[in-house]
């Protein structure tokens, strides 16, 4: 008789849930994915999945779903008045062997659900109350009373994490002092815009950023200093209109063609790193490991990064707390690394005095394209197993 197949207790299926799932179910683990949502969706609008996380999804055998977005050909730094400070073709770049492309989210997460084999599971509407180990594995129990075992367990539950929260209490998330609000601009286009281009735009105490994720739809993402839940004045569309009516086109006319159903707007919070992520036979995935914030594309694509990790890890591992264990020694430093770079570029780039202002733009503008290609080559250029 064969062995009984392992089984993993996945928590949250979003995009870096439904990677670790789809990497453990294609290395001969059972899985089930409980989502506290009634329905299997992303919602949300534009994401860019760099060639470090597409690797991933290459390697699972998602090499399609390049079809699904919008490849990067192009990526621009910009001045508010439209200068550019800095641009780079995608080709140039280190570690661009795999594509980078500019998603709908909604778009990848529906490749990646239709991608889970049989040995996998999603429940919906199931939200975590706690879990609880024993010494034959770990029991999740659900707020409706529905329970499940298993042989290690996996917090992927976001930013808000139930799993983080039991692991780690009293936790504060902090605020970067402004929000971000996503939009979507339907068959738009503008010859400063075309299909490909990655572009963001900063000003005072202000940013901008577009590309198309499909050649009839533009997203974009705009932030401005305001306190954290406060209601700006006239609503979200009409102040982002006023906010950015000096800035170069087509930025104000991308806000304009947006409508108020496709804009939306999150407080960017994240979490200082953790010394230590899991315990036993329970870990950490995503945001509910490193919340950071989105300033260098890497939320997602660092939770891609974690499911191929932890799944190679308990692969490895002679048991599962071995493995869990080894997925995580592997995965601190350079998730560490890259929430605090994100935090930094973010504090930078809304810089709003006019002589901090024009010392950031000297700084980008001077700095020898080798310094930014390094950078890149650190940050696009992970491939799984590279790192131990």
């Amino acid at each position: 008789m064969s062995e009984p197949r392992r089984k993993a207790l996945i928590i949250g299926g979003g995009v870096g849930g439904l990677t670790a799932a789809l990497a453990l179910g294609q290395r001969g683990w059972e899985v089930d994915v409980f989502e506290q949502a009634p329905e299997l969706r992303e919602v949300g609008s534009g994401i860019m999945i760099s060639p470090n996380a597409m690797s991933v999804l290459f390697g699972l055998g998602l090499e399609r779903v390049v079809e699904r977005g919008v490849t990067l050909s192009r990526v621009e730094m910009r001045t508010w008045e439209g200068r550019a400070l800095v641009r780079e073709r995608a080709e140039d770049v280190p570690g661009t062997d795999v594509p980078a492309v500019l998603f709908h989210r909604a778009s990848l997460h529906g490749a990646l659900h239709e991608a889970l084999g049989a040995g996998i599971r999603v429940h919906l509407g199931a939200r975590l109350s706690r879990f609880e180990e024993d010494g034959n594995g770990v029991v999740a129990r659900f707020e409706d009373g529905r329970e499940a075992r298993g042989e290690v367990l996996v917090g992927a539950d976001g930013l808000r994490s139930v799993v983080r929260a039991q692991l780690h209490p009293g936790e504060a998330l902090r605020y970067a002092g402004h929000p971000c609000w996503r939009g979507l601009a339907r068959g738009f286009s503008h010859p400063e815009l075309p299909l490909g281009l990655l572009q963001e735009t900063q000003g005072r105490g202000a940013r901008f950023g577009v590309g198309h994720v499909r050649e009839d739809l533009v997203y974009w993402w705009a932030t401005a200093d305001w306190p954290q839940g406060k209601a700006v004045p006239g609503g979200d569309k009409a102040f982002l209109g006023d906010l950015f009516r000096t800035a170069h086109a087509p930025l104000p006319e991308l806000i304009a063609a947006t409508r108020e159903s496709d804009l939306l707007r999150n407080d960017l919070l994240d979490r200082l790193p953790l010394g230590q992520w899991g315990r036993g036979r329970v870990t950490l995935l995503g945001d509910a490991a490193h919340p950071m914030m989105p300033n260098m594309g890497q939320g997602a694509c660092s939770a891609i990064e974690d499911g191929g990790v932890l799944a190679l890890a308990l692969e490895r591992g002679a048991e599962p707390v071995e493995g869990l264990r080894r997925y995580e020694r592997v995965r601190q430093a350079r998730t560490r690394w890259l929430q605090q770079l994100s935090w930094r570029f973010g504090v930078i780039g809304q810089w709003r005095q006019p002589v901090g202002v024009w010392l950031r733009e000297q700084s980008i503008r001077l700095a020898p394209a080798s310094v930014l290609r390094r950078q890149y080559t650190r940050m696009w250029g992970w491939r799984l197993g590279a790192d131990g």
